[in-house]
């Protein structure tokens, strides 16, 4: 109930303020009576430890809850739609768990037990239409098909009762096709309609789309990271060109300042200046910290 709740509910939830608010009426005596973040915290941290981060990858908050939700949905067989604004690891998030699940052939032995993803890929845009989305749709459902008839099934999938391949669709930019002319996603409906548990979805926005889509799903919302989300970020970043750097204080507080003053920056675009809060985002901001380190 508690991982349940965190991710059909808190997760979808844009504001920082509301998100704290459903915490705290959900970890009172009256409603669960244990801290409602707590267990969705660990659960995150082992999947994140079981998959190979490369030297600079930051732990941070939106790169852990894209990756519980992920995993989570892949494997249940759940459409999921994750929105967040260029530059919040929606794609790096599902990279890594596409590298990470290989199914008995995977370096960890919690995935395993899981099934390996194979990866059929749309990139949505402008001139996106109707008739490709169809197509990537029955390539996906023909390749989960095909080795559902084959029935290979290592032991330790029989023992976990899952069959060892999961047939993905991963649809980038779908908020692009949303706003094509040729109207390409009215077929989504039916599609995630009829799936019958045959394959994972994932579409991946950089906004919200409409509700009627979004609805068939779990929806992912990707918070503006805070400022301990920034020093955490630029550390990871920071760690990944200068070995050590995190030992060198002086240069450790650069890095630190440097987040710090990027989230303030951000603050007054937020209450002075919104036509303008979007100008620098966040890869600005990393590349800002990958030639700071560099230099």
């Amino acid at each position: 109930v508690n991982l349940s709740l965190y991710i059909c509910y808190y997760l979808r939830i844009t504001d920082h303020n509301e998100r704290n608010k459903l915490s705290k009426l959900l970890s009172e005596k009256d409603f669960l009576g244990f801290d409602f973040l707590e267990y969705p915290a660990k659960i995150e941290g082992e999947i994140a430890n079981n998959m190979n981060l490369k030297r600079g990858i930051a732990k941070n908050r939106a790169l852990l809850d894209n990756i519980l939700t992920l995993f989570v949905c892949l494997n249940a067989k759940i459409p999921v739609f994750i929105c967040g604004k260029a530059g919040c690891s929606k794609t790096l998030s599902f990279s890594l768990l596409n590298q990470s699940m290989k199914g008995e052939y995977s370096d960890s032995e919690l995935f395993k037990k899981y099934p390996k993803l194979y990866v059929s890929s749309y990139q949505g845009s402008l001139t996106s239409n109707s008739s490709e989305i169809e197509t990537i749709f029955e390539r996906a459902k023909k390749i989960s098909g095909a080795y559902g008839k084959q029935n290979i099934k290592s032991e330790n999938h029989q023992k976990f009762g899952r069959s060892n391949i999961l047939s993905v669709l991963l649809f980038d930019e779908m908020g692009l096709a949303e706003i094509s002319p040729n109207n390409p996603l009215k077929v989504i409906h039916s599609k995630l309609d009829d799936n019958n548990d045959e394959i994972g979805f994932v579409g991946i926005s950089n906004w919200t789309l409409d509700a009627s889509k979004m609805n068939r799903g779990v929806h992912l919302s990707i918070q503006e990271p805070d400022e301990e989300d920034l020093i955490l970020t630029a550390k990871s970043i920071a760690s990944g060109i200068y070995e050590g750097i995190e030992e060198i204080e002086n240069y450790k507080k650069v890095i630190i300042n440097l987040a710090k003053s990027y989230y303030e920056y951000k603050q007054i675009l937020y209450k002075n200046y919104k036509l303008f809060y979007d100008f620098h985002g966040s890869r600005d901001f990393y590349s800002l910290i990958k030639n700071t380190s560099r230099e």
